[in-house]
């Protein structure tokens, strides 16, 4: 007798840059080994640059990666919004939406003690110039950027979004970088303790923080920002569930770092290790790399490493040493989806139960399902369709 599959529920957002899409917004699935079934839809006009589901509140968190706030004509940034979820059916109601102090929203998470609520602004590449004058009476020209930053905003027992309580303003960029602004990518908290890990792709940097719970406010640790390779444009970091490792990936290089860390922001690194394998080499694309990590994450027994590479359109994994941190390749698997530019895989989520792993295929309006074994091994599912869903992007498990 086969073994009763168990169901999900499974939150898919839907992203485009330009927003002229139809179909944007989160969309809720009752997912099992053998299908989706749609139970609801919610902010349909939100470009989902990121979420995050609160699984003590029952509470989803997405972020509206746009740069014009809904009711203006041009400007005013993203959004940040909160659903409570029905644990029964998956079921969206909106607890609150509030602006997002910045544009281009890239991420969204609470922090351990469910108090706060951060969100990462990356800011676009519009600038405004404006003419200042020397001392010698000589005019100049000088660029302004939309500002790019860390918002820290207070939460209700429920979840439910309050005021915003700081925000750390980042500038800058990194050397030889064509980006002329800093550019906060992703915000993570150490699960050991009150550490916070920003990755900054325009500033080629890590920056690190902690929060005051008695000023409410966010303190930059006294060695940040941790300089990277110039160029490197860090994406995303992953704390390690149980020991003091941090992982990081990037935009401008094809490799994954491994760094051992303090809780006062202090890190050294311990290894860096290429993500092209064997004989691969770089794509370009009209004088553009194409080939980027998209996303990462780590097995729940803290063991593998997942990280996906757009372009390519794999997922490798590697297995996490228990004492040093350092990793060793296990299996690359190429995605069932065509090579092309950058955004075609976006981003990806792994059940809770480490069972499955959902990759939004983006250009390809498709999510495709792979099957993880008990060692971790993925391999594509023989059992379920990809869903058909206009650009998913953002995924997320209750």
């Amino acid at each position: 007798m086969s073994e009763e599959k168990k169901t999900y529920s499974v939150y898919i957002g839907s992203w485009e840059h330009d927003r002229t899409g139809k179909e944007l917004g989160v969309r809720s699935f009752q997912f099992s080994g053998d299908g989706f079934a749609l139970t609801d839809s919610a902010a349909p006009d939100v470009c989902v640059g990121a979420m995050y589901v609160d699984r003590r509140r029952d509470v989803l968190y997405c972020v509206d990666e746009s740069e014009n706030y809904p009711g203006m004509k041009e400007g005013g940034g993203g959004r940040v919004l909160a659903y409570q979820v029905n644990r029964e059916t998956g079921a969206l109601t909106k607890l609150s939406e509030v602006p997002a102090y910045g544009s281009r929203t890239s991420f969204v998470t609470p922090d351990e003690t469910g108090h706060y609520l951060l969100v990462t602004n990356h800011g676009g590449k519009r600038a405004i110039i404006r003419t200042e004058r020397s001392e010698n009476g000589e005019y100049g020209i000088r660029m302004e950027h939309d500002e790019t930053n860390i918002v820290l905003y207070g939460l209700n027992e429920k979840g439910a979004l309050g005021k915003v309580l700081d925000v750390c303003r980042h500038s800058g960029c990194g050397t030889e970088r064509a980006n002329l602004q800093a550019h906060p990518h992703c915000v993570r908290q150490s699960p050991l303790g009150n550490l916070l890990c920003v990755c900054d792709k325009g500033a080629d940097a890590l920056y690190f923080y902690q929060i005051d719970h008695e000023k409410n406010t966010l303190v930059p640790c006294a060695e940040t920002p941790y300089q990277m390779t110039p160029k490197s444009a860090p994406r995303y970091c992953v704390f390690h569930p149980e020991k003091k490792f941090l992982f990081v990936n990037y935009e401008g290089k094809n490799c994954i770092s491994v760094f051992h860390y303090e809780l006062d922001g202090r890190i050294r690194e311990i290894q860096t290790t290429d993500v092209l394998q064997g004989d691969m080499e770089f794509s370009f694309k009209g004088g553009k790399r194409v080939v980027q990590s998209s996303d990462i994450c780590i097995h729940p027994n803290g063991e593998i490493l997942y990280n996906v590479t757009r372009g390519l359109n794999q997922i490798d994994s590697y297995r996490i040493d228990p004492e040093s941190g350092m990793l060793t390749h296990k299996q690359t698997l190429n995605l069932p989806v065509k090579q092309g530019g950058m955004d075609t895989i976006r981003g990806f989520a792994l059940s809770p139960d480490a069972k499955y792993l959902l990759v939004g295929a983006l250009t390809e309006n498709t999510v495709v399902v792979l099957d993880v074994d008990e060692e971790g091994k993925l391999a594509v599912s023989e059992n379920c369709p990809n869903l058909d869903l206009y650009h998913p992007a953002s995924l997320a498990f209750l």
